[in-house]
């Protein structure tokens, strides 16, 4: 749903911020981070201009599905002059669009994470004789653990060796003799993608650096750049950001909240050698986009988090509205009635417009898309490979990872059972703290990026753990509805 979007209260303040050398703006869910993200890039547009040299401006994204959504928002702000005008230019991108251009890969290049799975899991059947434990890990395990390396820009076995492996609970995970053989495996995987020329996505970041570090004519394209949603971007994919930038104006302006951070990343600024401190750092902590009960709900849940120290709780700018409403149905057809009850509800009210249906699989998303479609309604998948129309009446579906930065009058997060969300692939082991951490902010973003209305489903009985996270006082549970078709019933499902 796009609406008229404008500066409110402490979001002004972007418009005074140095035109160079980098800023951070921390941002709560709600304080309208990307409405200041694309204010910033008009902003060093018209104020920045230089008579002798183009301006060039980007605004960076990690996630596909909301550089589509910027795009799509910034003729809501611009100005009629700007409108006018042949040379007003912002790109806005994603970073592994970005670099796939950049790098100048062929197609079918990059693997897809089934053909990543099977190398692994090749890798460590030809391992297993070595006799380690550490090799009875998952493919996912070993992964994750290759993604962190590359995205440390580590340049040796000695460099993981010495290195803490954060990002894992309150203590590394693995032993040094472990990490031995995690490199044989890193090693092997990289041999393997090197003789069949392929590259998976965090050799993006790596292949742009080099490429860049190689080039002695390499001029920088942009003049500024605008980076939304910062917290998901590792250290290496940050600094190819940084290398992008003019180094007369060393314009970065960096936007992020460490509560939404949903990719297994982390950095800390003296690693990408920014400085954003010495008054270069604004945070907004107002709440512009949520009711009251929304958002004291979600809050709910991140006060679950272990570590709270880095987030920051929202001021109280929040309008009066519902309670979010949840319910544990006992059958998948008895859920999926009372989403199609519920969406009837909202339609005869002429309330339909600016809603979204989010399920944390790509395969769910087809399932309740189709089901939608059988009763009759209009639905648009919520994707980058056609453009979506976001001031129509259709009722917009997408994936829960996909939803990071979009907002939506009533938002439907459906299937919360506890054998989808937190996803059983991601457990690197039992237990696994930091899996289960990043899977509750994604709920969080998802449960902040509703305006008026929030609807949290689950069904089989079993709800996901999260649910009874939330204080149960700032929920409004509704029961069962009428039968409707079994899902069993579909074609798409025969």
């Amino acid at each position: 749903m796009l609406k008229k979007i404008e500066l409110k209260g402490e979001q002004k303040k972007v418009l005074f911020l140095p035109s160079e050398n980098p800023i951070q703006i921390k941002g709560v869910a709600g304080s309208g981070k990307t409405t200041v993200a694309l204010y910033r890039a008009m902003h060093l547009y018209e104020t920045a201009k230089n008579l002798f040299k183009d301006t060039n401006i980007a605004v960076f994204t990690y996630n596909k599905t909301l550089s589509a959504y910027i795009e799509a928002l910034l003729p809501e702000i611009q100005s009629e002059t700007q409108k006018l005008r042949n040379d007003f230019k912002i790109e806005v991108t994603n970073f592994h669009k970005w670099a796939y251009h950049f790098i100048g890969l062929k197609f079918n290049q990059t693997l897809n994470e089934g053909t990543q799975n099977k190398y692994i899991n090749d890798i460590l059947a030809d391992l297993k004789s070595k006799e380690s434990t550490i090799l009875n890990k998952s493919s996912e395990f070993f992964l994750d653990e290759i993604s962190w390396i590359k995205g440390k820009l580590f340049s040796g076995y000695s460099e993981y060796f010495e290195a803490s492996r954060t990002g894992r609970g309150t203590a590394d995970r693995v032993t040094k003799n472990d990490k031995k053989v995690i490199w044989t495996v890193f090693e092997n995987y990289q041999n393997k993608l090197r003789n069949l020329n392929q590259v998976d996505f965090d050799d993006y970041a790596i292949l742009a650096l080099k490429k860049i570090e190689s080039d002695p004519d390499f001029k920088p394209p942009f003049t500024h750049i605008v980076i939304d949603e910062a917290q998901d971007l590792n250290k290496a994919q940050i600094i190819v950001i940084s290398k992008l930038v003019d180094s007369f104006t060393n314009s970065l302006s960096i936007i992020a909240d460490a509560a939404q951070q949903i990719y297994k990343s982390g950095f800390v600024w003296s690693e990408v050698g920014i400085n954003v401190k010495g008054g270069r750092t604004i945070e907004f902590k107002k709440n512009y986009r949520n009711s009251i009960h929304i958002a004291k709900a979600a809050l709910s849940l991140l006060e679950k988090e272990p570590d709270k120290s880095q987030f920051t709780v929202a001021a109280s700018v929040f309008k009066e509205g519902d309670k979010p409403k949840i319910a544990n149905y006992s059958s998948v057809d008895e859920e999926y009635s009372c989403l199609v009850d519920q969406l009837n509800e909202l339609k005869k009210n002429n309330r339909i417009k600016g809603t979204v249906v989010l399920h944390r699989t790509t395969f769910g998303v087809r399932k309740v898309y189709d089901y939608l479609i059988d009763y009759g309604f209009d639905v648009e998948l919520v994707k980058t490979s056609s453009p979506v129309n976001y001031n129509s009446e259709s009722v917009k579906i997408c994936t829960m990872s996909s939803i990071k930065g979009l907002e939506f009058n009533n938002v439907f997060i459906i299937d919360l059972n506890d054998n989808l969300i937190p996803s059983p692939q991601g457990f690197l082991e039992e237990n696994d703290e930091h899996h289960i951490s990043t899977e509750r902010r994604l709920l969080y973003t998802c449960m902040t990026r509703a305006l008026d209305q929030l609807y949290l489903f689950s069904s089989d009985n079993n709800p996901s753990r999260y649910l009874n996270e939330i204080d149960p006082d700032l929920l409004l549970n509704i029961g069962p509805v009428k039968s409707a078709i079994s899902l069993d019933d579909l074609p798409f499902l025969r």
